[in-house]
């Protein structure tokens, strides 16, 4: 009979005629609970929100996977770039070539920066990688070959402006009147971009993709094409797709993987948070337990009175372990209540703003609430609660109507 253990629950919980102090408990047991569920959930937010955003960035400047033959550079690059782009699941296909050079402008004497130069093709570049968009005064559709894009902050340090003559000096060696040199190449700036990423604006450089197949005599081959995907989470399936079409010689790789120990210690790092902030509703835990303990000894003749009237233990038992669920669960309303709008609201309209010399890539503190993560907070104080209101509860049940009666 589910209803007798509901209305002698409610009556016990919101009785104000005595018990001031059981109620007192009642009380800090459920504010400690809504705490806990308030710290957890904004942690949660804030890992999840990090690392979208350093998710995010580390996409700008590059596509969501690279494919690349086994062999070096891919054979036969248009054909690839055809059978790529039919994939299902392939947003844009884009081939690259990689180097690292060392750049300086003519006649400064400032020493030369090294650089990190990425060969694209413009026509298919914007694409693959949205860095582009910030690109200016021209857009990348519109880059020559002899032109090179730089990095706001690189531009800047050398002192450098759209249509400003610039040496480029590749780790390529090649035989010259004093023996083995590196290449050198001279290019006119195009335009630079900015990410807000010191990574790239301070250290990359993209070039024309004939320019780079010259410098590197690969006969028009790229050394590796860039794929889009339709979104972050559908990366793993179309990269598998990819590499089903092109065969075995051809592997894929994406920066998640390259910074797998920065993922893993984001993962490590966020729920370790969680499990700290628990112990918040872990001591929650102990003022239910306190204050059944207190609600069982003042209500003994009560309890004795019921068993005597025929209610089995088994029901006296549950009463009180719903009574500890009630406490959980109202905490838990209380702290979900106040930390979901919070979050929402503070991600939506970018509240916290972070400061630039901090965190150069994230502007504000994002808040990004996922499902799974609500719900395991909501269960976990609910758990505790019952398992709290287990012991008192086996106490309340065990009672002997006589003793209890005759005490009185």
């Amino acid at each position: 009979m589910p209803a007798f253990e509901h209305i002698i629950a409610d009556r016990y919980l919101k009785t104000h005629r005595k018990g001031a102090f059981v109620r007192t408990m009642v009380r800090f047991a459920r504010g400690g609970t809504a705490l806990g569920v308030f710290a957890m959930v904004v942690t949660l937010a804030v890992m999840n929100g990090f690392r979208e955003e350093i998710q995010a960035t580390l996409f700008s400047a590059t596509a969501h996977f690279t494919v690349f033959n086994l062999g070096g550079d891919i054979p036969d690059t248009e054909g690839t770039l055809r059978t790529i782009r039919t994939v299902p699941g392939v947003q844009a296909a884009s081939p690259i070539r990689l180097e690292k050079g060392l750049l300086r402008r003519p006649g400064s004497e400032m020493p030369p920066e090294t650089v990190v130069v990425k060969a694209v093709d413009p026509a298919s570049a914007h694409g693959t990688s949205s860095i582009f968009d910030s690109m200016s005064p021209v857009p990348i559709e519109r880059m020559q070959e002899g032109e090179i894009v730089l990095g706001k902050e690189l531009a800047q340090r050398l002192g450098l402006r759209a249509g400003d003559p610039v040496a480029l000096a590749v780790f390529r060696l090649e035989l010259g009147l004093g023996g083995q040199q590196p290449k050198v190449a001279a290019f006119k700036v195009a335009g630079t971009f900015y990410s807000h990423s010191s990574e790239y604006d301070k250290a990359w450089a993209f070039i024309h993709l004939a320019d780079a197949t010259r410098l590197a005599r690969s006969e028009g081959r790229a050394e590796m094409i860039e794929v889009r995907a339709q979104g972050i989470d559908s990366i793993e399936t179309v990269k598998g797709r990819v590499l089903t079409k092109l065969g075995p010689a051809y592997r894929a790789t994406d920066l998640r993987e390259s910074n797998r120990a920065l993922f893993a210690a984001l993962t490590v790092e966020k729920w370790a948070f969680a499990a700290i902030l628990s112990l918040i509703v872990l001591v929650a835990a102990f003022n239910i337990v306190a204050s059944l303990v207190l609600l069982v000894t003042e209500k003994r003749r009560d309890l004795g009175v019921l068993l005597a009237l025929g209610a089995t233990p088994k029901q006296i038992q549950r009463l009180f372990e719903l009574q500890g669920l009630r406490i959980g669960a109202v905490g838990t309303a209380w702290g979900l209540g106040v930390s979901v709008p919070l979050c929402l609201v503070l991600d939506r309209f970018k509240l916290l703003k972070l400061p630039a010399a901090v965190y150069d890539f994230i502007t504000y503190m994002p808040f990004r609430l996922k499902l799974l993560d609500i719900l395991l907070v909501a269960a976990f104080p609910l758990l505790v609660s019952w398992l709290a209101a287990r012991y008192p509860a086996k106490k309340a049940g065990a009672l002997d109507p006589v003793d209890a009666l005759r005490a009185e």
